[in-house]
């Protein structure tokens, strides 16, 4: 008989952890979705509470943002998204650090000039209780 509760229990276990995994990747892929419209509608605040102090955000041009560059620049317009598309969207969760993959397809009008980017995108984010915040971006350059 105790070996039966013992094993209730564990199977339990399994279950509810799988359920907070399962929560904190919906959470993760939600996280993202937010920050893709804030790269299209950007807001300051939000901006900042979605980014991590420490932001290393990399362009697939090899230019790097820290968090108050890379806010300034959505703000002030020289990286500027009309449209984005996530593509090929892959997370996964691993403790308290997310890793979401996708090819971004967007059109743009950086700094007033219109233009359109295909590119692959690799976001390393991080879980602090509360909420995911974005703790690093690197996009790289895919075969058109």
């Amino acid at each position: 008989m105790t070996k039966w509760i013992l094993f209730t229990f564990f199977l339990c276990g399994i279950t509810l952890g799988s359920f907070a995994q399962s929560q904190n990747s919906i959470k993760l892929v939600n996280a993202v979705q937010d920050l893709t419209r804030l790269m299209i509608h950007p807001d300051e605040a939000q901006l900042k509470t979605m980014t991590h102090k420490k932001l290393s955000y990399g362009h697939s041009s090899g230019r790097q943002e820290d968090q108050s560059t890379f806010i300034s620049s959505l703000m002030t317009g020289t990286s500027d998204f009309v449209t984005i598309n996530l593509n090929e969207q892959s997370y996964d969760v691993v403790d308290d650090i997310g890793i979401a993959r996708h090819i971004l397809v967007a059109e743009t009008n950086d700094n007033g000039i219109p233009g359109h980017v295909r590119i692959g995108v690799l976001m390393i984010w991080r879980n602090n209780g509360e909420s995911w915040k974005l703790l690093a971006r690197q996009a790289y350059k895919i075969p058109q």
